[in-house]
């Protein structure tokens, strides 16, 4: 049964829909949200940093409530036709928020319907709107990567996925660029699942030794891929020196293991963040970390309490409101928690260069 909590001073986190847009953004495709207008602006205001320096094909069906009640999906339909045929997008995306969930449009459906018509692949995505964007990346990749990528790929000797990758977790290029450059000084080819990568490098996915997942976005896949390929993952952030050997040597040795999750908390500081974040910056601080359940709801009185009992506590600024206790705050902003709020004072935090302990007592 699903646990409900009231959120007062707690934001939320990016929506399901979101994720699969900032999945596939720079993929060649076109992406369409199934729902009435102004949940398309919230994704480029708010979630994409890229929305104003690159192309992409992002649209949203404007489902207004005659077509919803009489199920009108012929609408929606058409309207992909027609713009698939003027822009010729290398494949299309249906994903949607809660109207079309409650409708229960069927997104299998029509996509078959539209690929038929169009003779373009068709990746029916079906969120709801409720969910975080872990989810919607989630199911992103793993449709992407059952229609595109390349079963009978030769393995690479050295090749690794960093999977996970979006800008709802890592803001800008320059974390991105650190991430390769690490893995890549410790003796890997890297892929990057999916910022910096063609469409055609991506569909090598099936050719890499191990995958690395970056983020709780990318479990999801690297748990697919492990199943239906049989490619191990590591789970960790190549964040500081210690962390990039960490996950290297997990990765020789074979995988599947994460490698953030090994340390001796002495309670005082508090990590608040994406799971796989808060675990490596916990584990290298031996801190404690904790990642809201972002799509069960966050229970406040834990945080609250565990805020209290804390001397330190790392997370986006929006999480230090309501607060209780004398604990010292590390303001740490998450693009998937505040949006573009505190986007400048995202700190480049991944590569063999990043110091959480003189990032702490910077701020302090």
């Amino acid at each position: 049964m699903k646990n409900w909590h009231t959120h007062v001073f707690t934001s939320t986190y990016t929506a399901d829909v979101s994720g699969v847009c900032s999945m596939l953004y720079e993929l060649g495709g076109m992406t369409v949200l199934h729902d009435p207008s102004g949940c398309n602006s919230t994704y480029t205001t708010h979630d994409e940093p890229r929305w104003y320096d690159s192309d992409s094909l992002m649209f949203i069906s404007g489902l207004d409530e005659m077509t919803a009640v009489l199920g009108d999906d012929n609408v929606l339909i058409q309207d992909v036709v027609k713009a698939a045929a003027d822009l010729k997008p290398r494949f299309i995306t249906l994903c949607g928020a809660s109207i079309p969930h409650i409708i229960a449009f069927d997104y299998r459906g029509a996509a078959k319907l539209i690929e038929k018509e169009t003779g373009i692949p068709v990746l029916p995505v079906p969120t709801d709107g409720l969910r975080s964007y872990v989810s919607g990346c989630s199911l992103a990749m793993k449709a992407w990567i059952r229609r595109f990528g390349d079963r009978k790929a030769e393995k690479i000797k050295g090749r690794i996925n960093l999977l996970g990758v979006t800008p709802i977790d890592f803001s800008n290029d320059e974390n991105v660029n650190a991430m390769r450059r690490a893995m890549e000084d410790a003796g890997f080819s890297v892929r990057v699942f999916a910022m910096g990568e063609s469409f055609e490098a991506l569909t090598e996915v099936y050719a890499a030794e191990c995958n690395v997942v970056v983020s709780s976005a990318g479990r999801g896949p690297a748990q697919y891929l492990w199943k239906t390929a049989g490619i191990p993952y590591v789970e960790g952030l190549p964040s500081g020196e210690i962390m990039v050997k960490r996950i290297a040597d997990a990765i020789r040795k074979g995988g599947c293991t994460s490698v953030c999750q090994n340390y001796e908390s002495d309670g005082k500081i508090l990590v608040i963040g994406e799971e796989i974040f808060a675990c490596t910056m916990a584990s290298l601080v031996h801190g404690t970390p904790l990642w809201p359940d972002v799509d069960e709801g966050l229970d406040e009185d834990t945080l609250m309490e565990k805020m209290e009992q804390a001397d330190i506590v790392i997370g986006d600024p929006l999480f230090q409101y309501g607060r209780k206790g004398n604990a010292k705050f590390v303001p740490f902003p998450h693009e998937g928690y505040s949006g573009r709020i505190f986007r400048d004072d995202i700190p480049v935090f991944t590569g063999i260069d990043f110091d959480i302990e003189r990032f702490i007592r910077g701020k302090l």
